[in-house]
């Protein structure tokens, strides 16, 4: 979500400029988890500021992440030979 290619993404000149910022905000929120989940990570030295503010994503799931609960997370991956530097990212 949100890290499709634009040139594979099917973009209406019509409708580009929305679907490149729901693009954009899409990333920066996946960029925010991972900070979130990296700040969170068993073992880290320095015990500093989570960011869950930094995004809508994080706030949202701020209880499921550092809260009491286990979480899980799912990832989705492409098998195709296209998609292999998407995927390692």
């Amino acid at each position: 979500a949100g890290s499709e290619c634009a040139r594979t993404a099917g973009n209406d000149s019509e409708n580009s400029a929305g679907i490149e910022r729901e693009r954009k905000n899409i990333n920066q929120s996946l960029l925010v988890l991972g900070r979130v989940i990296k700040s969170l990570k068993k073992g880290d030295s320095k015990p500093g500021r989570v960011p869950y503010r930094d995004s809508k994503l994080t706030r949202i799931l701020q209880e499921a992440l550092g809260g009491k609960s286990k979480t899980c997370i799912i990832a989705t991956v492409s098998p195709s030979i296209l998609a292999v530097d998407e995927t390692i990212s």
